[in-house]
């Protein structure tokens, strides 16, 4: 079973202004004793802290949103946990995240989560989880629309069943409805109502998010006259324009509406931004307007990761290859290698904890001398950072996979086994090898996030990335593993080449050019680096070709192989010959679980010749048609559309987008199957030959 990571809120750094102990520091409550509130708010799966509810997101719960804290505060829950934190050992991945971090870096940690004790023992108020603090903190209630923050003590926080954590909530506790002030209420009686979230919020494009600033909005600016801290209403109808809010001050009756922070004129009325980090608890130095964001907008948060197979490569035979899987471990697993005598003892430490056999095969003096090394302070960080770029990351991997001395060699290994199958008649020549992955790790890192612009709109650039901790520069990041299997196909370069020089001539390619040129001025955020060239970010025809029929595979593997379609993933080794970097053209389908288990094969026994066999010819035979032909077939843009995908739609090719890495991008039938359409459309089609053939 995948576990869950518990979130957990943290009253220390819930916000900025002091509230009482008892109200919102659960934890300080359970060692003080008091065990009015617990801890645990929610769940999420390790994935989801690196792809959708990270550090600076809201996570939207049952009844309130949390923002997971920054990478400051997780230490103390590691210096809960028995054994310190669980580390991943990937130096490729290492030094990735160091390109984008710095040398620094020395660690990849897993969440800071452990299971419940075996019989229910102990109390799950002082379990391991993500701290979190609650934000928005401006609060309103569903009865009476009272709007106030969680620190004017309105509203009061009740988490008090300990296996019901999504019953956690705020709540007003003697609310008397919407028109509470009224004569006609002077004789009601209260009652408790829940507190939501109030939507607004202000962010800038340097990734500080910050809450809407409702009693200077309401004011337009200036203190409430009869109240230092006044009474806020919020109040909404409903409009031949949509929902009418407004902001109404119990303490001096003004008004203002918020269809003026919509309006073409509302960067002149929001607030500059304070450059408020929230999940640090911090403020920076920011001169960006600020723009108004409702909460769980789409662009409010953008995740970077990096992420990269861990496949074998040659033994570690030096101490100095050796230094760098040492780096990652832990201080108290370091520290347990006092002599040459105490290292069978070590490496068991380090396969049951870091779960990787790397020591296993390195011989005692190497290591003995590698852990010298490291207890002197040496460093295996190069002054040259690792490339950043996609093809020089999927690089090493493709080396891997086309040589059957490197997989077979090392097939033993813990998290990689892998085999050669032989490849059906019927696909040749195009089909050069298939590989029978049976276990392979995937290895993730989070480095940061963006706001409004997704990073890939700001041409990569780091200084817009928000910082995961109060310095700015982390010296570990959250990391995940997750292991699976997958089949790999590659492709003779010889075809693919001999079809891909009849494809850039062609009228047709060069209109898919022009569009990506026109996307990506469009996509591209104002503030990035206008001289780069859009050429350089768009894929070759053989990209096109494999990445559609990858499409197919997965659609047609999903039927057969007991696994969704949107728990297969793939990745895509398709770029043309550029200086020393050789051609590639091949595809890894994959399925990955976050659990040290793995998978159960379905998608392996699909490599086997007679299924994939069958598996390409039918993926092909559905590829052939769709139900919007011809609509679908002679699709291209045209004028000033941009889209990025030619004989491609929801009926026939795209996937979901958690599987997909262009995010149904680059795709067209026609250049893998050279479809019968008009002449001014078409192109020859990589897998013609086998078009219908068995």
């Amino acid at each position: 079973m995948t576990a869950t990571t518990p979130a957990e809120l943290d009253g220390g750094e819930l916000q900025p202004v002091s509230v009482g102990a008892t109200e919102l520091n659960p934890i300080a409550d359970v060692e003080a004793k008091i065990t009015k509130n617990r801890s645990k708010v929610g769940s999420l799966r390790p994935s989801a802290l690196l792809y959708t509810s990270g550090v600076g997101a809201t996570v939207d719960l049952p009844r309130l949103s949390v923002m997971p804290s920054g990478l400051d505060s997780w230490q103390r829950y590691y210096d809960r946990r028995a054994g310190g934190a669980d580390v991943i050992i990937e130096p490729r991945l290492l030094e990735l995240v160091r390109a984008y971090l710095g040398n620094q870096v020395d660690q990849l940690r897993k969440a800071p989560w452990a299971p419940e004790l075996p019989g229910g023992a102990g109390d799950d108020a002082i379990d391991l989880g993500i701290p979190a603090r609650v934000f928005p903190q401006w609060l309103r209630c569903t009865g009476c629309n009272q709007l106030a923050p969680v620190n004017h003590q309105v509203f009061e926080f009740k988490n008090v069943l300990r296996y019901r954590p999504d019953q956690a909530q705020f709540v007003h506790k003697n609310c008397k409805g919407w028109d509470s002030g009224s004569r006609g209420t002077t004789g009601r009686k209260g009652k408790e109502q829940a507190a939501v979230p109030a939507r607004y919020l202000i962010a800038c494009v340097n990734g500080h998010l910050d809450e809407f600033p409702y009693a200077a909005w309401v004011h337009r600016g200036q203190s409430c006259p009869n109240a230092p801290i006044p009474s806020l209403r919020m109040r909404e109808w409903k409009s031949n324009i949509g929902p009418d809010v407004q902001i109404v001050c119990l303490s001096c009756d003004a008004r203002r509406g918020m269809l003026e922070a919509t309006g073409p004129k509302a960067a002149e009325k929001l607030p500059r931004c304070r450059g408020r980090h929230p999940h640090l608890d911090a403020f920076y130095k920011c001169d960006q307007p600020g723009k108004l964001m409702m909460l769980g907008a789409a662009n409010q948060w953008f995740a970077s990761t990096v992420g990269l197979l861990a496949l074998p490569r040659e033994e570690s035979a030096t101490s100095e290859d050796l230094l760098p899987h040492l780096e990652g471990l832990p201080p108290n697993i370091i520290a347990t290698a006092t002599s040459r005598d105490s290292l069978t003892a070590f490496r068991m430490l380090v396969t049951t904890i870091a779960q990787t056999d790397v020591f296993e095969k390195t011989t005692d003096d190497a290591l003995w001398d590698a852990l010298q090394m490291l207890k002197a302070g040496k460093s295996s960080s190069s002054s040259k950072a690792a490339s950043t770029d996609p093809t020089d990351i999927l690089q090493p991997e493709w080396v891997v996979l086309t040589d059957e001395v490197k997989y077979t060699k090392h097939s033993g290994a813990v998290d990689f086994r892998a085999l050669r199958r032989d490849v059906p008649d019927t696909l040749r020549p195009l089909v050069k090898e298939v590989v029978a992955i049976e276990k392979l790790k995937k290895v993730n890192a989070f480095v940061g996030f963006t706001r409004i612009d997704a990073l890939d709109r700001i041409d990569d650039s780091k200084s817009r990335v928000a910082p995961l901790a109060q310095k700015g520069r982390p010296s570990w990041v959250p990391a995940t593993e997750d292991r699976g299997e997958g089949f790999f196909l590659q492709f003779d370069e010889t075809a693919v080449l001999e079809w891909e020089e009849k494809v850039i001539d062609l009228p047709i390619w060069e209109t898919f050019r022009n569009a990506h040129a026109l996307n990506f001025r469009r996509r591209t955020s104002k503030t990035s680096d206008s001289s780069i060239d859009p050429d350089t970010r768009f894929p070759a025809p053989r990209y096109w070709a494999v990445h559609t029929l990858s499409h197919l595979l997965i659609r047609e593997a999903a039927m057969s192989s007991g696994y969704g379609s949107a728990s297969l993933t793939e990745r895509i080794y398709a770029w043309r010959e550029d200086g020393n970097r050789p051609a590639a053209a091949g595809l890894l389908i994959t399925t990955t679980a976050s659990d040290s288990e793995g998978t159960l094969g379905g998608l392996v026994d699909l490599s086997r010749p007679e299924r994939l066999e069958a598996l390409v010819h039918e993926a092909v035979r559905r590829g052939g048609r769709c139900s919007s032909d011809p609509v679908c077939s002679h699709r291209r843009p045209r004028g000033k559309e941009d889209f990025l995908h030619g004989a491609a739609c929801h009926f026939c090719l795209f996937i979901s987008e958690t599987s997909c890495e262009r995010t149904n991008r680059f795709l067209d039938r026609r250049l893998l199957l050279g479809l019968l359409v008009d002449k001014n459309v078409a192109t020859p089609g990589l897998l013609a030959p086998m078009h219908g053939a068995r």
